[in-house]
């Protein structure tokens, strides 16, 4: 995709003018469309306002969605290349104030399941489960939503206990792999992680993985933390609190 000069120029403005939040805009007709970022966090991401989608669509098709990354490079960061999946269209990426701009194919990016970067209610240790279980087994289950730190506040539910019965999960005593171990880190009432025991050897069948030979292995992702596999020792141990088992794996 070529991008016009007066475009760029366009695209650089918007992005000055919003720096140091995130610029976010379409291109429709070979010219850029400013549009407005409403992300709760428009440092590092966008949400473009669906009344300027709705705007965007009137003036012609949609040819490619743009955004800025104020004091970052032209590259998709791991949260664009997860929402670049899911659209038909290039994104366009400007680096500013370095005043880089690049376009990116749409591709089919799916997060590894182990040493993937920690995103909060899109890489984290529920949605780990629920790539796990799609990947390796099969087993589809739904998202939930949960802000940021829901564990430390009484006045939230329990997202893990409130939510894996109508997933297909029940309580068991005993553990064999693929079962969860719900834990609590830190201080809280509410069971607040989750990890995916894997028994022996600790391989992957959706994902080239090496075999780490122990007894007792466990894949997760801790908060603000790489995905891993690790032993499932004392220290875990002290902090498990339900193991819960899907019902086609009884």
């Amino acid at each position: 995709m070529y991008i016009l000069k007066a475009t760029q120029v366009a695209i650089l403005n918007h992005a000055a003018a919003c720096y140091p939040d995130e610029c976010c805009g379409f291109i429709v007709n070979r010219e850029y469309v400013e549009c407005r970022n409403i992300s709760d966090n428009p440092l590092n991401e966008f949400k473009i306002d669906p009344r300027d989608v709705v705007r965007a669509e009137k003036l012609g098709k949609i040819e490619a969605i743009v955004h800025s990354h104020p004091d970052g490079s032209a590259k998709p960061t791991t949260f664009d290349l997860l929402q670049m999946s899911k659209h038909n269209v290039p994104w366009v990426i400007a680096a500013y104030p370095e005043t880089d701009i690049k376009v990116h194919k749409q591709l089919n990016y799916h997060a590894p399941l182990i040493n993937r970067e920690y995103i909060h209610g899109t890489l984290d240790c529920y949605s780990i489960v629920r790539d796990y279980y799609d990947r390796e087994l099969d087993i589809q289950l739904d998202n939930f939503e949960r802000s940021d730190l829901w564990w430390e506040s009484d006045d939230n539910s329990d997202l893990y206990v409130k939510n894996f019965e109508s997933q297909g999960f029940v309580q068991v005593d005993t553990l064999q792999r693929h079962d969860l171990i719900l834990c609590r880190v830190q201080p809280t009432n509410f069971v607040n992680h989750a990890l995916i025991y894997l028994a022996d050897d600790g391989a992957l069948t959706s994902e080239q993985s090496e075999r780490v030979i122990n007894d007792h292995l466990v894949l997760h992702h801790p908060y603000l933390r790489r995905s891993r596999r690790e032993i499932y020792g004392k220290v875990w141990q002290e902090r498990a609190a339900i193991i819960i088992r899907h019902k086609s794996l009884m």
